[in-house]
């Protein structure tokens, strides 16, 4: 007899839940200024929602990460699959990356706003390239790991680089390309937050540095509540599109 398996998004929002009991007792128990209880943090939330100046800085980190992370998905997952075609340049490559990927990439920000500027130009190259190279290097050994029955095939029959990456390489990839889009979201993330900390003068990570110059620590821990249901809901659903495409995977293969 065969158990059902509970939704890939049940066990986060039992966590959460948890987490949230565990935060009102602790809370409640210190009973301190500086530790205020979820009421307290949801109360100082929804007064930031009704601050229009607050919701715009929300759409700017909105704006902001869509744009960089699909560019980030879109241009590490086609060069991650080009470039793992070549046996030759992926040896000469990858080192290079790898050894660059290793770099705190917030020490690498002031590079940005001299060649970039202050602004969303400078925030979003941040936070694209946070996510790019994590994206780049997954896609880059997923490639590698296609079969080599497979290409000398396509290649005996003469097949375009265009038909090759299409009709072999991307349904061999797929798994690796979902569960890289889950883990690029996450780093663009970070990078646009520590982006929009450093020099930002909008954006969630401006008001959260904005808020602890001010020593606002309801609306500080309100608005780590709000990025963190904000990360949370992509996430699950970037999860659920692996589960799905890892299922159609293993069935077909």
């Amino acid at each position: 007899m065969s158990t059902r398996r509970s939704p890939a998004w049940v066990p986060p929002l039992v966590l959460a839940a948890v987490l949230v009991v565990v935060w009102t007792v602790t809370a409640a128990l210190a009973d301190s200024a500086v530790y205020p209880g979820p009421g307290q943090a949801l109360r100082s939330l929804g007064s930031d929602l009704g601050d229009p100046r607050f919701l715009g800085s929300v759409g700017d980190t909105a704006r902001v990460l869509l744009l960089s992370y699909a560019a980030a998905v879109a241009a590490g997952a086609v060069a991650g699959m080009v470039l793992g075609l070549s046996a030759f340049w992926s040896r000469a490559v990858l080192p290079v990356v790898y050894a660059f990927n290793s770099v705190p990439k917030i020490v690498l920000y002031p590079v940005f706003l001299l060649l970039l500027g202050i602004g969303d130009l400078s925030r979003g190259a941040f936070a694209f390239v946070s996510g790019v190279l994590p994206m780049f290097l997954i896609m880059v050994e997923a490639t590698a790991g296609v079969s080599r029955l497979h290409l000398k095939m396509s290649a005996a029959l003469g097949l375009s680089r265009w038909s090759l990456l299409r009709r072999i390489v991307v349904p061999s990839v797929l798994p690796s390309l979902a569960s890289g889009m889950r883990l690029c979201f996450g780093l663009t993330l970070i990078g646009l937050l520590l982006a929009e900390m450093f020099s930002g003068s909008s954006g969630l990570g401006y008001e959260l540095l904005r808020n602890l110059s001010l020593a606002r620590v309801e609306n500080i821990i309100g608005q780590v509540v709000l990025t963190g249901v904000l990360a949370l809901l992509p996430t699950l659903a970037l999860q659920q599109l692996e589960s799905r495409i890892r299922n159609r995977y293993e069935v077909t293969a």
